[in-house]
């Protein structure tokens, strides 16, 4: 076996035959459109032979190309003898039988397989969409034919630009102070310097709202929800930035939230089309959500109709499905779904299997919460002169018991 490199052949014919092939998807033989030398004839006869390899011959030598079945990009090329060309012949007249290049050659390794076939292996995978050109050379045999094909490895398809499939809350109407949005793509997105990808429009000025959002990157585990934050210091009443710049939403304005269609996936494609939320600012919102008065709907024993909660309000799209669960009074978890509706004003278990006659509660932590950052366990705005408001109310999980009747 021999390794062709520039270092070993310095000249450029040397190059030209220093070449290891790495190909896919044949596209077909064709005439070499510069003439051959008058000493020797090209033959460009090829047939297919399958998806995996092609040929052309001249009745006593084949050029096959082999496609690797899990490697579009990688080939291998074979020359095959009907007589015994290649017993004798020592690794020196070897080197440049087989020529692969497209502008430039490329590098690889010939091998002799037998005394009838002789073998070019890739070093490095071909360029997708490139063309290059296949030849075998018979240098030391004057006048013969010389085959050659055109190969054109198969260019990827375009993979689909990532989308925005959900983004929560879903309300068209938001309170006044709102603190965060919760943005769902269909695949993992680029990292880093993302904040020039966002922008909030005040519609009703026709101008942008100046620093909104929080310059903290929050993902979910898969990389694909991110948690997109308005500032809190510019939410909360008092605070330095509040006061400096104001309020971010001003009750009955409209507002646009756009993504930037440049911001690209993890994968380098970008989004494409930019992507827009338009919403009202209603009344602020200081009331803390209550598991008391939810509306709960029971569902009937030995069915699997869902377990219905209207919350009253919208409450946090994420704390929903993380800090919502149903279990047994003994605390057995109960598997099954959960769904949220009505912009998240009502949330829907459906049980794995069917409901058995019982006792059973719905646990909640303590931390959920509804669009303005209000707890079960707190206020987002609390004022810490007053001791009491400045307590949280309990810690924990909280529990609505309901019952399954026979």
């Amino acid at each position: 076996m021999i390794r062709i490199s520039a270092i070993r052949r310095t000249t450029a014919a040397s190059l030209l035959l220093a070449a290891v092939v790495s190909l896919s998807g044949f596209a077909g033989c064709r005439p070499d459109p510069t003439p051959p030398a008058a000493t020797e004839r090209t033959v460009t006869t090829g047939r297919s032979v399958g998806t995996s390899d092609r040929t052309a011959t001249d009745g006593r030598f084949t050029l096959e190309v082999k496609p690797s079945s899990s490697d579009p990009t990688t080939i291998s090329v074979v020359v095959t003898d009907t007589q015994s060309a290649f017993d004798k012949m020592t690794d020196e007249q070897l080197e440049g039988l087989i020529e692969v290049r497209a502008d430039a050659p490329v590098l690889g390794t010939i091998e002799k397989l037998s005394e009838r076939e002789v073998s070019f292996s890739p070093s490095f995978p071909l360029l997708a969409g490139q063309e290059y050109l296949v030849r075998f050379l018979r240098r030391t045999e004057p006048g013969a034919n010389r085959l050659e094909c055109r190969y054109r490895v198969a260019a990827p398809e375009a993979a689909p630009a990532p989308t925005v499939t959900a983004l929560y809350p879903t309300s068209t109407v938001l309170p006044a102070n709102h603190l965060k949005f919760y943005i769902v793509f269909s695949e993992p997105m680029q990292p880093g310097e993302i904040w020039g990808y966002f922008r909030l429009d005040d519609l009703d000025n026709n101008r942008p709202v100046p620093r909104p959002f929080r310059h903290t990157e929050l993902w979910s585990r898969d990389r694909k929800t991110l948690t997109l934050w308005f500032h809190p210091g510019r939410v909360k009443q008092g605070v330095n930035l509040n006061v400096e710049l104001g309020a971010i939403l001003v009750e009955g304005r409209r507002y646009r939230l756009n993504i930037s269609g440049n911001w690209p996936s993890a994968r380098g494609t970008p989004l494409g089309d930019d992507i827009t939320r338009d919403f009202t600012a209603g009344p602020a919102d200081h009331q803390q959500p209550d598991l008391a008065k939810w509306k709960v709907t029971v569902p009937a024993a030995h069915s699997s109709s869902p377990l219905v909660c209207g919350l009253g309000s919208p409450l946090d799209w994420a704390l929903l499905h993380s800090d919502v669960r149903v279990e047994t009074t003994a605390g057995r978890p109960v598997v099954g779904t959960i769904q949220t509706s009505n912009n998240e004003s009502t949330w829907t278990f459906t049980p794995q299997s069917a409901w058995q006659p019982g006792r059973y509660r719905i646990a909640v932590g303590s931390v959920l919460e509804d669009l303005a950052g209000n707890s079960l366990e707190r206020p987002f705005e609390v004022d810490v002169t007053d001791a009491k408001s400045a307590e949280p109310t309990s810690a924990g999980t909280r529990h609505r018991e309901f019952t399954i009747q026979p």
